[in-house]
Formats: C-alpha cells, structure tokens, sequence
C-alpha cells in the first residue's frame, strides 16, 4: 500500500536501506502505465518512491526551487539514493534531481530515463489534449472537442511554452466550469480540477527552463517503439538533430510508450542495470 507524504508517495518500503526515486505526474484516467507498476516487477528490494506534485505558479519559480522540497525530504530520510527515474518530461526533473544528490552522496545515483523528453509548445498541446481525453465523466463529446479546439487555436498561436500553458489553463478553467455547472458539480470540484490541470502545466513549463543535456550524457534512455515520444522526438521534432543524447540507450522495438513502465522485460533490464 502507498504511504502519501508531502513531497513523495512511498511505493515500496524497501529493506536495503536504499531508495528509488521516481519523477512522473501520474493522473487518474491517464493511459500511460505509471512507476507503480514498475515497482511491482522490481526485485531489487530497494524502497521506491514516487513524485508527490503540488501547486506550483506558472511563472516566479526555477527549476532549482521547484524541486528543493523533493530533495529536502530525501536527504532527510537518511537513505542512500541508489537511483532517480523520470519518465518523459519527468526526465528533466529526475536529472536535476539527481545532480544536487550527488553532491551529498558518493558514488551518485544511477540516472533511467523512460522515454525522455524536452519541453516544447507541442508538448504542452499533446498533454492537454490528454488530459481532455480523460475526463469523459466530466465533459461530453462536444464539450470535449470545444476544448480540443481552442487548445489547438492557442497552439497555432502561441510560441512560448510558458505563455501557451497559462492560455490552456484559462481555457481549461472556463470549460470545466461549465461542464460542472451542466452536472451540478460545485465550485470546489471545479478548483480541484484546475489545481491538478495548472500543478501540470506548471510540471511542463518549468522543465522548459532547464537545460538537462549535459545530465543526460550520464545517463541511460530506456525507448519504446513509439515515434512521437522520448528521444525519437527530441531528435525529429524538437531539436531536429541526430547524435547520442545519453550514455546508453536500451530500445524496446516492440513496446509502445504508453505501456514502457509495465513491461517485464523492460523490468528485468532495469534489474540487470541496478545490479551492476
């Protein structure tokens, strides 16, 4: 059973004195498998441990700042990071993550990224059209495809991804309000909502801010087969470059992106990386 805390669920307790840390935003009704169900496949008996994300601003915090009170915690604990995970954009958070531990903490933790990602307008667009996907208990068909569809129209306008998130957050807001409103839902549900959407958004816009590449050159890149995700998009849609992003690379051609963290083989890969 999970054990929530301020800045981490606690997955697994572990008996190694060791932890995993793992950077994701999982949602509910998201389709993309999530770290816990990595943790189930793991035999390392390493405690695992999961990204709590809170309210953030959309502007006025660094990257630095945003990731203190997960750091503050893990320091705290007195376990010896053994890895930091990040899958997609979570994997600009997990490297940051893992550089200020490896100045407390000698050898630094292994660095697994599951499909990597950098943060462009076409990121911010694609997770919020997900998250739209997702809430078939809250909006209908036309509702749904309002939304879509002046999400795309901010997208074809706005070049900036910080700029663009706060534009889907206020489109967001005035659409579930609505909604709400049309199934008696009440306000506070409505700020619930909006709180999740913008603690996202947010996720997104400040991993914009970093420059993880030089951290990633440590690391290893676990790949699905799915074109649009991880490097295979950093390379042809993002950066439009070709060349070796991180130290190692394990490719799983016959995975999609959505199901990376429930696969056993690539659990058993991770197994065999961890016990180098």
């Amino acid at each position: 059973m999970s054990d929530p805390t301020t800045s981490w669920t606690k997955i697994t307790e572990g008996e190694t004195g060791q932890v995993i840390l793992t950077v994701d935003f999982p949602a509910t009704g998201r389709l993309q498998a999530d770290f816990s169900e990595l943790a189930a496949r793991l035999t390392g008996g390493h405690a695992f441990w999961r990204t709590v994300v809170a309210p953030t601003p959309l502007t006025g915090v660094d990257s630095q700042e945003y990731i203190r009170p997960w750091l503050d915690e893990v320091k705290a604990s007195g376990l010896t990071v053994r890895a930091v995970m990040g899958f997609c954009v979570g994997s600009v958070h997990a490297a940051l993550l893992a550089e200020r531990i490896a100045e407390w903490q000698d050898p630094a933790p292994e660095v697994v990224l599951f499909d990597p990602e950098l943060v462009n307008t076409g990121t911010v667009y694609w997770q919020f059209a997900m998250v739209v996907e997702s809430l078939s208990q809250v909006l209908n068909t036309e509702e749904a495809e309002d939304l879509r569809e002046a999400g795309k129209l901010a997208f074809e306008e706005i070049q900036d991804p910080t700029e663009l998130a706060r534009a889907l957050v206020e489109r967001f807001r005035d659409a579930i309000a609505i909604a709400c409103e049309r199934t008696g839902l009440g306000e506070e549900f409505v700020e619930e909502l909006v709180e999740m959407f913008g603690a996202f958004m947010a996720y997104l816009a400040i991993a914009d801010q970093a420059e993880p590449l030089p951290l990633w050159a440590a690391a290893t890149a676990v790949s699905s087969s799915s074109a649009e995700n991880g490097l295979s998009r950093v390379r042809n849609e993002i950066l439009r470059r070709e060349g070796k992003y991180v130290a190692e690379e394990l490719v799983f051609p016959g995975i999609v992106h959505a199901d990376l963290l429930r696969n056993d083989d690539v659990a058993k890969a991770v197994d065999e990386l961890l016990a180098k």
